[in-house]
């Protein structure tokens, strides 16, 4: 992590870097008459590296030959590396390959020695100008780098990846049509009773307790989660990515979630029956609305599906024959009861009962 440090042009504080005495000095006189401080004086490039991180000066003024082993341009290179520092070289060499070796270190300003005072007093003002200025532009770019990883993280939990990469290519979401998906419903039994002995803030985390176990669940099972309704759950598989075992994803999380509230209900004082509902089918997804969007599901396949649920038990993960067909060579099921549909279909009904070995 590089230290910055940004003092007030007419508060500078300057390292200098040279190692003939009399330049030193002469520089070190004109820096005082500018009304900057002089954090210090060394001859050195490994002297340098460390004074620069012990005092954090506002600027260096670096000679590039200097009495060491180090010159003055791989000093700065180390230097670089540790602390957000501006350099400004002051140095007899005007030769090519000195000036080409010295702008990988990105300088503020080459001097060639000997130089004019109000020179180097202009390259001095505008260089810590530019510092600032930059290092504004630093900080601002952060915090919007910030700020767009945050909006990143919320678009991503209120919409599935494919539909928010569409939408950030295309500028729109179309409505696609899904021929072949599960969908499950959660819903506990006697909410109202149950809601009408609590206190509104128990309620809640209750409720929410048992929906973050949910999204984990989803999560693990590679499923989409559609939305919550009261205290009723949704989430659905084959979409927005089609996957042929999206039945066998979506039961085995609904008998997760039955599982974990059959648990839950033996240790917790509040029980909760749950109903699970599953059924497979056609939809068209997509995202309607302009304000507050959501990804949704539509279609007569939601309403059976939502029928499943209210038409099972709770403890029980009631799916539909269209369901069964996709996953009873997986599944243990029991034929529950048949269903009568408002378009006077019938429909029959499972309960999952283990695992096929």
């Amino acid at each position: 992590m590089l230290k910055e440090k940004n003092s007030p042009s007419n508060n500078l504080s300057v390292l200098i870097v040279e190692d003939e005495n009399i330049i030193a000095r002469d520089l070190s006189r004109i820096m005082k008459k500018f009304g900057y401080e002089v954090a210090d004086i060394v001859s050195s490039g490994e002297e340098v590296i460390t004074r620069a991180i012990e005092l954090e000066p506002s600027l260096i003024l670096m000679d590039i030959k200097l009495n060491s082993k180090m010159t003055g341009i791989e000093a700065a290179e180390e230097i670089k590396k540790i602390i957000d520092v501006p350099i400004i070289y002051i140095t007899a060499y005007a030769d090519a390959e000195s000036i080409q070796k010295a702008k990988l270190t990105e300088p503020f300003a080459y001097i060639v020695k000997p130089f004019d005072e109000k020179v180097l007093h202009t390259s001095i003002e505008i260089t810590v100008h530019k510092h600032r200025i930059g290092k504004k532009l630093r900080e601002r770019t952060i915090e919007l780098e910030e700020e767009k990883k945050k909006s990143d993280i919320l678009i991503h939990n209120i919409l599935p990846k494919q539909i928010v990469k569409e939408l950030r290519d295309t500028g729109v979401i179309k409505p696609r049509d899904y021929k072949m998906v599960t969908l499950l419903f959660t819903d506990f039994q006697d909410f109202s009773t149950l809601s009408a002995k609590m206190k509104p803030n128990e309620l809640v985390s209750e409720l929410n307790g048992i929906f973050i176990h949910f999204d984990e669940i989803v999560d693990l099972c590679g499923l989409e989660k559609l939305k919550t309704i009261g205290d009723s759950y949704m989430a659905g598989g084959g979409f927005p990515e089609e996957c042929p075992d999206h039945a066998l994803k979506v039961v085995k999380a609904a008998i997760e979630m039955q599982d974990y509230i059959t648990e839950r209900n033996k240790k917790s004082r509040l029980k909760w029956p749950m109903r699970v509902g599953v059924h497979s089918g056609n939809v068209v997804a997509g995202v309607i609305g302009k304000n507050k969007m959501t990804y949704d599901v539509w279609g007569n396949t939601v309403n059976i599906a939502n029928r499943m649920e209210s038409n099972g038990r709770p403890g029980k993960v009631n799916i539909s024959s269209a369901t069964y067909n996709l996953i009873k060579d997986y599944y243990e099921c029991d034929f529950y009861d048949t269903l009568k549909l408002s378009d006077k279909k019938k429909i029959d009904m499972y309960f999952i009962t283990g695992t096929k070995s």
